[in-house]
């Protein structure tokens, strides 16, 4: 197996507890505290966003974009209780606790039961749900977060139908949580609107190499050095929309209880290399599941999951090996 030289790009265990204790101590979390935010618009037409910041792949954060929506002014963990409780999601703890499926309203339960806890012992974990397709099981949420205008290049409604192009995931997680150090897959730019609470992104260009020194140590030092690492750190907020475009690195910590919806794009110039991918991800999920499964553990359900979601909403037929 060949080994990756860029440990940021590595998916084993060990290379991602390396990366986030550079974000507890050393050189890269003496970096993050003078990092500087992403740029920040108000008012921002589609016209400049394309010109100014998508046609050039260059990140953005859209301050109170998205202030006017339903889903920014109303909602709270009560709220999605009460709209949608009977509606099953996958439970998950930040550490890896096996993930467990339960209704919103239980998950509310839970994770209310759960701050109490985290307040009297600082190793209990806080809670989150995995990749929540909600257009599959609370359409009736659908309403409240409108489609944004500055998204509609997103090459996929063209290449998957309308449907999937709008298959969305709400981010439900606690006060506490952490999204460890990833770039997306499938060569997608982010479209993250923040809806309720607050989360801290520290994001870093597609280009930054994390690489071993002569000690075989990750030369963090070299990492914050390098100018194509373009360390940020900023907050989102109710109302911000983030756009960051595809590969860029991010790691999130939830200031807050949080709620955020995931739009992703695919700009057609990444097309080819985004079909790669799918199409590596499913042959291997097909051909070599068993060695796929150790590899990559955690990761494997999740990508069922993902998967099962995109054919309901491409309409495909499991059972059938052609539509």
């Amino acid at each position: 197996m060949v080994i990756e030289e860029n440990v940021l790009r590595r998916h084993d265990q060990d290379s991602i507890d390396v990366v986030e204790n550079g974000f507890r101590t050393g050189p890269l979390a003496d970096a993050v505290r003078e990092a500087p935010s992403l740029p920040a618009r108000t008012g921002l037409s589609k016209a400049e966003f394309d010109r100014e910041y998508r046609e050039r792949s260059r990140p953005v954060l859209l301050k109170g974009f998205a202030a006017d929506w339903t889903a920014v002014r109303t909602w709270s963990l009560d709220y999605l209780a009460e709209r949608s409780g009977d509606a099953e999601v996958t439970m998950d703890s930040v550490r890896g606790t096996p993930p467990r499926r339960v209704t919103i309203a239980e998950f509310v339960r839970r994770l209310k039961a759960n701050a109490d806890l985290l307040k009297a012992d600082p190793d209990a974990e806080p809670l989150h749900l995995q990749e929540w397709y909600y257009q599959d099981n609370a359409p009736q949420l659908a309403a409240e977060l409108p489609e944004l205008e500055i998204a509609q290049y997103d090459f996929r409604r063209n290449l998957y139908g309308a449907e999937a192009a709008t298959n969305h995931q709400l981010w439900v997680g606690q006060r506490g949580g952490i999204t460890r150090t990833h770039q997306d897959s499938y060569l997608v730019d982010v479209m993250h609107v923040q809806l309720v609470g607050t989360k801290r992104w520290y994001v870093m260009g597609p280009e930054a190499q994390l690489r071993t020194g002569p000690d075989g140590a990750p030369d963090f030092a070299a990492l914050v050095a390098a100018p194509e690492t373009e360390l940020h750190r900023f907050d989102l907020e109710p109302g911000d929309v983030l756009y960051l475009p595809a590969n860029w690195y991010h790691r999130i910590e939830l200031r807050t209880d949080s709620v955020g919806l995931g739009r992703k794009c695919l700009d057609e110039r990444n097309l080819r290399l985004h079909v790669r991918q799918r199409m590596n991800e499913l042959l291997a999920l097909l051909l070599n599941y068993d060695e796929v499964e150790k590899t990559h553990p955690e990761l494997t359900p999740i990508l069922i999951t993902r998967n099962r979601a995109w054919a309901r909403r491409m309409g495909l037929d499991l059972a059938r090996l052609r539509p």
